[in-house]
């Protein structure tokens, strides 16, 4: 009689190990922070983009509303935003090296930042740098650690705090075979941005 029942508990243990491993399977596959591993994974191989939408720009009382388009290639970019801070628009064409603003008037400076340019031309605190990684949906990797992060269900970034930024993505979009972040809301110290982007193109 006892080994019936020594049986009986072998069998149920066995039992509860086999659907304790088929149960488990799923919810790893579903995990939210698995999918932002391998999310980060694919989006920090994206260098060569391109977006193009709308700027919504609050500074203290004044605000500028701006079309934006906005091309890298591999470590290079240029940024065109047509219409803003009454003054036609601009573009910035940078490298590694130096960054250019062209005014619309055809009026160029040269300088080795693109926030040095935009503050002392607009006196505006745009963080071109880290943009060009929060516009993908990814944490700036060349810049000071995250203070906080938040991933959504889908491991997608759904808020991020750094470089005193805070940063929320309300919305994404199908883009290729990829969601893409689609409507961003920034603010920083009396600065708020709202990007609406109407397109994105990557290879």
């Amino acid at each position: 009689m006892l080994s019936y029942r020594t049986s009986g508990i072998a069998l149920a243990l066995l039992s509860l190990f086999a659907c304790t491993t088929v149960y488990q399977k799923p919810h790893i596959t579903n995990d939210s922070g698995i999918a932002w591993q391998e999310r980060q994974s694919q989006l920090s191989q994206l260098t060569k983009w391109q977006i193009s939408g709308r700027a919504s720009i609050t500074q203290d009382k004044k605000a500028w509303n701006a079309g934006i388009n906005w091309l890298e290639n591999t470590g290079t970019y240029r940024i065109k935003m047509m219409g803003p801070f009454s003054q036609g628009g601009f573009h910035l064409d940078g490298t590694p090296e130096q960054v250019i603003l062209t005014l619309s008037n055809g009026q160029t400076t040269i300088s080795s930042s693109p926030e040095a340019l935009l503050n002392k031309t607009f006196n505006l605190n745009l963080p071109i740098s880290a943009l060009r990684d929060w516009l993908k949906g990814l944490p700036y990797a060349g810049g000071a650690p995250y203070k906080s992060i938040e991933i959504d269900n889908h491991g997608r970034l759904k808020y991020l705090e750094q470089l005193r930024w805070k940063v929320y993505y309300q919305q994404y979009k199908l883009y290729g075979q990829q969601q893409m972040p689609s409507k961003i809301f920034m603010s920083h110290a009396g600065l708020k941005i709202r990007l609406v982007v109407d397109n994105w193109k990557y290879k």
